[in-house]
């Protein structure tokens, strides 16, 4: 696991690389958002395999990104048309993300928002499940 404070946790679904959208399997995945800039670390997003796993999948630097509900669902697998979705864009690569809800998908959104765009991180400073 990265350094930093805990933001959030849960478990997303999980896009394969864009070019294999339509393809490839999504999976789900445990999601930790953590914010190490208080003691020099970078803010990141890391995936597991389980809530149990100790080593991250990959771990995302946030240093350059934007998040965003996904208005144009033409290159999304039908499956998750009218789902929460929501991406994370990156400078190497575009996420996107299925929370269950709404309510999830609104939390996650507004952490990572709060962090790409190096706001207030009062409130999320404090850990809590987005999902």
């Amino acid at each position: 696991m990265s350094a930093g404070d805990i933001v959030c946790t849960g478990w997303l679904i999980k896009s394969p690389p864009e070019k294999k959208l339509k393809r490839f399997a999504w999976r789900k995945r445990w999601f930790v958002l953590r914010t190490g800039r208080m003691c020099g670390n970078p803010d990141v997003l890391e995936y597991y395999q389980s809530k149990n796993s100790k080593k991250p999948i990959r771990t995302i630097d946030l240093k350059e990104c934007e998040v965003e509900m996904l208005n144009n669902q033409l290159r999304i697998k039908r499956d998750f048309h009218g789902k929460h979705l929501f991406v994370v864009k990156t400078s190497s690569r575009i996420f996107y993300l299925v929370a269950n809800t709404e309510e999830e998908m609104n939390s996650w959104i507004s952490s990572i928002s709060q962090i790409c765009r190096f706001g207030n991180l009062e409130e999320a400073g404090r850990y809590s499940r987005c999902a």
